[in-house]
């Protein structure tokens, strides 16, 4: 395994995963009888969603007495693939093993497959993680050129045809909440938030901390270009800010080329750097490469952005960097204001916060040390974490 990796242990399980033919040493932990809860967990990819959502969920439970979680494959993540076009057989003797069956989200008709788990397990507990708001998709969007009405028609019903759905966030969960109940009054599915949490098993092989050596306060801009509608609210404030500073800023764009939807740079003329997206298991390690000082979580105030994950905000503060984030982006459900970064919301809000966390290092270096220590406290594995897992899967 190349020593540039971040996380040993999870690229060797997928390895393990999709080489070894011995069901027993391919799932060594598939064993009845052994008073613990059953989780299985259905072909993740190795992306943010996978590894947040399933792989170190599953692996994280694994280290309690009470459960013992089993992931039947990680995929390699294809932009252009969705869980249905992956290779999805699921051996039987994980059928019989599991209590609890966990999907992605899913869009086509499946149906006839669920109706074939519970002939064969009446009593198994159907779960699909969602960890978009699929339903609110904006057209900027690259993904509602890939996910059209029939596919959300067709997710909500898949989602109806399971015991529990689970979201990555509380305002994702109370909007499908409500959502179900008015499109299936008489739906029983159960749906409630399960938080994204960080765990050491990203950051197996990182070296320490990486702090910017230089004179010049780099401020990270992270994004890709699926989230262009987001990132263009940063067009008149980086402006607004380099005028003001001239001189002593970099403005550091990784995983977004800088481009509008036309392919016109929307920080022209500005000194933006910029870093190309990497494979997901290369991600960790590039963010403490770029040795950011600051970095800027933008969202516009709609539907969509609102319910999206914060793990970006749990990354940066893994690496003590203090966040400016927007009141609308959902950062705000877990950055502590003042303490751990700031809020903004008008373009004002922006460059003040902006200038005040360039010019005051003290601040800006207590507030990356209080990030990264309420992130391990607070957002991260602890026995307290992961009893809302153990409570929900009895």
């Amino acid at each position: 395994m190349p020593k540039s990796t971040d996380m040993r242990t999870i690229l060797e399980l997928q390895k393990r995963l999709k080489t070894e033919t011995s069901f027993r040493r391919k799932y060594p932990n598939c064993k009845e009888n052994d008073d613990t809860i059953h989780l299985l967990y259905v072909s993740p990819c190795l992306d943010a969603t996978g590894y947040y959502r399933a792989i170190t969920p599953a692996l994280e439970l694994n280290k309690t007495a009470s459960h013992t979680a089993i992931i039947t494959k990680i995929e390699t993540f294809d932009f252009n693939k969705r869980f249905e076009d992956y290779e999805n057989l699921i051996d039987e003797q994980l059928l019989y093993w599991a209590d609890y069956i966990i999907f992605p989200v899913i869009f086509s008709d499946v149906d006839f497959f669920i109706k074939a788990i519970r002939v064969l397990r009446p009593d198994v507990q159907l779960v699909m993680d969602v960890d978009k708001n699929y339903t609110a998709i904006p057209q900027s969007h690259t993904m509602s050129r890939k996910i059209g009405t029939r596919d959300k028609e067709q997710l909500l019903s898949n989602m109806i045809s399971m015991d529990i759905v689970t979201t990555a966030t509380k305002p994702l969960s109370n909007f499908y909440k409500k959502l179900l109940l008015q499109n299936f009054p008489n739906h029983t599915t159960h749906v409630v938030q399960l938080p994204s949490l960080v765990s050491r098993l990203g950051y197996e092989e990182i070296p320490p901390l990486k702090r910017n050596d230089s004179q010049i306060i780099r401020i990270g801009i992270l994004g890709s270009k699926s989230q262009l509608s987001d990132l263009l609210v940063l067009k008149e404030l980086v402006a607004k800010t380099k005028e003001v500073l001239k001189e002593g800023v970099q403005f550091v764009c990784y995983g977004w080329n800088g481009q509008d939807i036309q392919g016109e740079l929307v920080l022209k003329g500005l000194a933006v750097e910029y870093h190309k997206p990497v494979a997901f298991e290369n991600h960790f390690k590039t963010l403490n490469d770029l040795a950011l000082d600051i970095v800027l979580l933008p969202s516009e105030k709609n539907r969509f952005s609102q319910c999206e994950p914060y793990t970006t905000l749990l990354e940066c503060a893994v690496y003590g960097i203090p966040a400016i984030a927007s009141v609308y982006h959902p950062a705000k459900q877990v950055l502590k204001e003042g303490e751990t970064g700031l809020l903004a919301e008008t373009s004002d809000d922006w460059v003040k916060s902006i200038l005040r966390l360039v010019k005051d290092k003290a601040l800006r270096e207590q507030m990356g040390k209080n990030a990264l220590k309420s992130i391990w406290m607070e957002q991260h594995f602890t026995s307290r974490q992961l009893q809302l897992f153990q409570d929900l899967f009895i």
